[in-house]
């Protein structure tokens, strides 16, 4: 990743990025347009999720994998490589999904540390996902009007602004927050 001009005059790095990852989950062979709503309402959250970002100045990609992608060892390879090769020092995992077992849909945002990534490098070494800095969560009843009315977008953008704070550069935050709530309508 560049440094920009301006950055090298003051002296500092400009901020490295922040990759909003996301992928589907509940995928069933047998049902390709639920498969289909899946990866529709799990990338236009991870898109919204990316605007707030961006309007606070972040620098964000995007990586949104689909429902059907279910080989996790490759998943996370894909992942890897997108980060080494934007310099990416943290990852936001962005999920939308079902638990059919607790009745619910939950939208979780998850913050990572890249670790590996800045500073010095080992010979042979590779970035690595630290542990888990910040997670957001939300719970849904699990019924066809409910999920209706979950407006993923919406969604994303609200919850991405609330976690704004522990995605600030400078931000050392270590939190976890989950309550139950109101889908917002569309």
């Amino acid at each position: 990743m560049a440094v920009t001009a301006l950055a090298l005059l003051a002296g500092t790095a400009a901020p490295a990025c922040v990759l909003v990852f996301g992928q589907g989950r509940n995928y069933d062979p047998d049902q390709p347009e639920r498969n289909q709503y899946w990866d529709t309402a799990n990338g236009r959250f991870n898109l919204a999720v990316r605007e707030p970002l961006v309007a606070a100045g972040q620098d964000v990609a995007n990586m949104v994998l689909p429902v059907a992608a279910t080989d996790v060892p490759a998943n996370l390879k894909r992942l890897m490589a997108e980060v080494k090769r934007l310099g990416c020092t943290r990852v936001l995992e962005t999920a939308l999904f079902a638990d059919p077992a607790a009745g619910v849909v939950i939208a979780r945002l998850r913050l990572y540390p890249v670790m590996g990534i800045a500073g010095p490098q080992a010979a042979g070494s590779h970035p690595r996902i630290g542990a888990v800095a910040y997670t957001l969560q939300r719970e849904f009843p699990l019924r066809g009007s409910a999920l209706d009315r979950v407006d993923s977008e919406l969604l994303g953008r609200a919850m991405a602004a609330e976690a704004l704070p522990m995605l600030a550069p400078s931000s050392d935050a270590r939190g976890v927050v989950s309550a139950p709530s109101a889908a917002p309508a569309r």
